[in-house]
């Protein structure tokens, strides 16, 4: 194998990486394995349980975030993709930020609000109907959650 294959060979094949996932299974892949398919998360969470919560958000136009629950055993529990209606119906006013970060990960874009005394997290997702749309999570300066609104900022037809 020439140098500059060898030099490419590492590029290309992370190139392949299964962000989403694909290839782990529950009960049987290590985290090793994750970090091997998915490479390092953007953020860690450690849960009360002794479980982990990985965030894999996939890129601000891409509208989709990975969860990998690791149990105390270090092997994966589950892998989902976080943004989507049944999570955000989750995030109520009287909730953590930690808890949002564990139900959704990190957001795409933070903006303070001052006059509002109040910070909005942006999440970038597809709504059920297939627009592309913007969650904002309201907090409150000791990082309560105070409330949320969606809105669609793509009018399109979703077939397309």
């Amino acid at each position: 194998m020439s140098m500059r294959a060898r030099l490419l060979l590492p590029l290309i094949l992370s190139a392949c990486a299964a962000y989403d996932g694909t290839g782990l299974r529950p009960g049987v892949s290590s985290a090793e394995d994750v970090m091997r398919t998915m490479g390092p998360p953007a953020m860690e969470l450690a849960n009360a349980d002794g479980s982990k919560s990985l965030a894999y958000p996939k890129g601000y136009y891409s509208g989709r975030t990975f969860m990998v629950r690791l149990g105390s055993d270090g092997l994966v529990q589950s892998i989902e993709q976080v943004l989507s209606d049944e999570r955000f119906y989750r995030i109520v006013p009287g909730i953590t930020r930690d808890d949002v970060l564990r139900l959704i990960g990190p957001p795409i874009e933070v903006m303070e609000l001052p006059r509002l005394h109040q910070t909005a997290w942006d999440y970038r997702f597809v709504d059920s109907w297939g627009y592309d749309a913007i969650l904002s999570v309201m907090l409150d300066p000791q990082g309560i959650v105070v409330g949320r609104t969606t809105r669609r900022i793509e009018r399109r037809e979703p077939w397309r």
